[in-house]
């Protein structure tokens, strides 16, 4: 399945199930519960109880994501809308995407032991408060037709991808071992 496919799947059951979030705050909360937590459920990224159809594709998108944060070449993507969009939605979608983020992280739900940003390390500290920039950032006019905003949102998404890999890869070492990869298949 496409990016393209997943977002558009998950934003029709988000539609059809009356939630009010968007299918980029959903995967950056899950990806944070995920983070601190790989068996977190994946309703739990969810504001309102899903229906049985959202609740499915949700188990699908955890499945898809924890494949991509275990992969060894790295191929997790924040899933976020396409280039065909406008990109003050896909710079919002971004800024979406790293607000649930942090709140998956710092969730409850996906805390196993309570994260301590003290016991991280300074690069991964520093990934963190970038991300909580990136929650707040938006175009200006003036941005929005630079030709140059495309390339600075590319980037971004890139900063934004290897980020959360390092994250997750700090957060558990111990399950980068091949026989768990293999279960998630």
């Amino acid at each position: 399945m496409t990016q393209s496919t997943v977002f558009a799947a998950l934003r029709h059951g988000l539609d059809n199930a009356g939630a009010l979030q968007n299918p980029a705050d959903v995967h950056g909360t899950l990806t944070g519960l995920l983070c601190m937590n790989d068996a977190a459920d994946a309703a739990a990224a969810l504001d309102d109880e899903p229906n049985d159809a959202l609740r499915q594709a949700m188990a699908a998108l955890r499945e898809m994501t924890l494949e991509g944060l275990f992969d060894p070449d790295l191929s997790f993507t924040p899933l976020l809308p396409d280039d065909e969009v406008t990109l003050a939605t896909r710079v919002q979608a971004l800024a979406g995407w790293c607000s649930g983020f942090l709140y998956g992280l710092g969730s409850e739900q996906g805390n196993v032991d309570e994260l301590d940003l003290e016991q991280l390390s300074p690069e991964v500290r520093e990934v963190v408060h970038d991300l909580s920039q990136l929650a707040r950032v938006g175009l200006t006019a003036e941005d929005s037709d630079a030709e140059s905003a495309e390339a600075d949102y590319a980037e971004l998404v890139e900063y934004v991808r290897v980020g959360v890999q390092m994250i997750f890869l700090e957060l558990r070492p111990a399950r980068n071992g091949p026989e768990r990869r293999e279960s998630l298949h």
